[in-house]
């Protein structure tokens, strides 16, 4: 209650890994989820296609900072 902003997802709740490699507001499952560094991401999961174990295979240091990055961009 006191630090409400701790537990807010990365890049507005949208997938982490759309936005750190299609630089794209991709909408994702609450269910799919990964706390890394003491922040809370995001990712889709439909169709047969979870972008979590897409984002674990990578480079997830890189994919954060390119979302980072990205999320700058797009985020209005």
């Amino acid at each position: 209650m006191k630090t409400p902003e701790k537990y807010s997802p990365q890049y507005g709740g949208y997938c982490a890994y759309a936005v750190a490699v299609k630089s794209k507001k991709v909408n994702s499952d609450p269910e799919t989820f990964e706390i890394r560094d003491g922040k809370l991401y995001l990712f889709y999961n439909s169709w047969g296609t979870n972008t979590l174990e897409l984002w674990k295979k990578e480079n997830v240091k890189g994919l954060q900072k390119k979302a980072d990055q990205n999320w700058e961009a797009i985020k209005n």
